[in-house]
């Protein structure tokens, strides 16, 4: 069994958050699973001052942005737009040092 900070390091982690979910096993464990992290991604968004510019990208680039955010989608949290993966993937990029 993976140590705590072991899967933090396999999955790029910046922080570890204990999540409320009793069963996270099976299609309704794993939607809720979601909907929690959901949460706790738009409740950092909120805290973090945002800057928006406008980029020019090829369109076949931004077809896969789309592509790519809506495979990621959930049911139940708000639809990923290929702006919020463009703009996860520009943090992920600039962060890695």
């Amino acid at each position: 069994m993976l140590t705590e900070d072991q899967i933090a390091h396999a999955l790029h982690a910046g922080r570890v958050v204990a999540l409320p979910i009793i069963n996270p096993h099976g299609p309704i464990g794993l939607e809720h699973l979601a909907e929690i992290v959901g949460r706790h991604v738009r409740n950092d968004a909120e805290l973090v001052e945002r800057v928006q510019r406008p980029i020019a990208l090829p369109v076949e680039t931004w077809e896969k942005l789309d592509s790519l955010a809506r495979a990621a989608s959930t049911s139940r949290a708000p639809p990923l737009t290929a702006s919020d993966l463009a703009a996860a993937l520009l943090q992920q990029a600039v962060a890695v040092k």
